[in-house]
């Protein structure tokens, strides 16, 4: 990298949406600006899983603004630069020395995905229990992600003393197909290079649409587990 490269033109997002689960709904939703309001998209849904990071969202109380960081590939071994919208930067370090700051500033861990849907990049985003079914579902399936679709096609209920929730549920789907795979390879590059062109400049906020989204303080619900860190402390 040379000094240089701090003065390049930003290349444009491939990412088209940002999905978060919507717990009582059953299904997951996105910010759209143009209706100025969250946008329902119902499952099932099948995508071809592109990549993953770690990042941290939340609510900042103290500037009344959303908290973002950029996304890192190894919470172990990079460093999360928490900031927020209106506060600037709050905490910076490894996510296990940093865990306890970020939680007290209204920030929580989330697991960044994204996924080749209808055509287009989309950035599947989970935290708490969905990310908890991410993960087991991950660590059983994940070598076959090269070769084969995933499916959310039901949604499971739980309950954690009076709070109830939901969690999508994952499946292995097909193998993918010729075509979708050349498309899903086409989505992967773009997508390469803007991950790459993010981190040559690292204070550009990872993704605009998280101040809109957070305008109506859109606080996660509940705590989170670490599943790149070690953490046991799942809260349901």
């Amino acid at each position: 990298m040379s000094r240089a490269d701090n003065y390049k033109p930003m290349i444009e997002s491939p990412v088209k949406k940002y999905l978060s689960w919507s717990s009582n709904d059953k299904c997951f939703k996105y910010y759209d600006k143009e209706q100025a309001k969250d946008v329902l998209v119902n499952i099932p849904l099948t995508f071809v899983h592109l990549d993953e990071l770690a990042t941290i969202k939340g609510w900042d109380e103290k500037s009344e603004s959303g908290i973002y960081s950029n996304e890192v590939r190894s919470t172990r071994l990079e460093e999360l630069n928490v900031r927020s919208f209106k506060g600037g930067e709050l905490i910076k370090g490894i996510y296990q020395d940093i865990k306890l700051r970020v939680q007290g500033a209204g920030g929580v861990f989330h697991t960044s995905i994204y996924v080749y849907l209808n055509g287009e990049v989309v950035n599947l985003s989970f935290k708490g229990a969905a990310l908890m079914g991410w993960s087991d579902f991950a660590k059983e399936n994940r070598k076959a992600f090269g070769g084969n679709t995933i499916e959310i096609l039901t949604a499971a209920d739980g309950k954690k003393g009076a709070v109830k929730f939901s969690t999508p549920v994952f499946t292995l789907g097909k193998p993918i197909g010729l075509t979708e795979n050349e498309k899903a390879e086409d989505a992967y590059s773009a997508l390469k290079s803007y991950l790459d062109a993010k981190k040559v400049q690292p204070e550009l906020p990872v993704e605009a649409i998280v101040a809109e989204n957070l305008a109506s303080k859109n606080i996660p619900d509940y705590p989170v587990l670490d599943t790149t860190s070690g953490d046991s402390d799942l809260p349901f």
